[in-house]
């Protein structure tokens, strides 16, 4: 007699935040760092869940926080360097939000040894909708100015001529 095992389900955890073409704006560099950075989210999050109070999980967990906010500040740079190329009137207060979520983020950094679980999945939500309200509403603040702009100049958004 043979014994037939069935399939078993994907061990893969389900996705904090799942990427939706929804929240693409239409410039190709720029959904590219968005889906990343909400993979960067899923990945922080996925270390908090590994909880153990070991030395090795606080190490993970602060890796895995300093490659979101390292990734973070080079998206905010190539986004902040589109608004100001394309003289966009809503810069400093754009600029403000980002501020203001790597302040956050640095200080949660510093915090990473001291964090408890519960504290530290308040921040993955805090991060989860952030990067939702970001992407979904004050990025697209920024589009008609940039894309008139790039119209205008027949340029791509990562600087080369077309």
């Amino acid at each position: 007699m043979q014994i037939k095992y069935a399939a078993t389900q994907s061990t893969k955890p389900k996705d904090f935040i799942t990427w939706d073409p929804k929240f693409k704006i239409g410039i190709p560099v720029i959904d590219g760092q968005h889906e990343h950075l909400v993979q960067l989210c899923n990945e922080f999050y996925q270390s908090l869940l590994k909880n153990n109070d070991t030395w090795e999980y606080r190490v993970l967990v602060k890796q895995t926080l300093e490659k979101c906010l390292n990734y973070a500040a080079t998206h905010f740079k190539e986004e902040e360097r589109l608004m100001i190329a394309s003289n966009f009137s809503g810069y400093a207060q754009h600029k403000a939000s980002h501020d203001a979520f790597t302040e956050k983020c640095e200080i949660t950094a510093i915090r990473i040894d001291k964090l408890t679980t519960s504290e530290g999945v308040k921040f993955a939500l805090f991060l989860r909708d952030w990067i939702q309200t970001h992407i979904a509403h004050e990025d697209r603040l920024y589009l008609p100015t940039l894309l008139e702009f790039l119209k205008k100049n027949q340029s791509k958004p990562d600087g080369q001529q077309s």
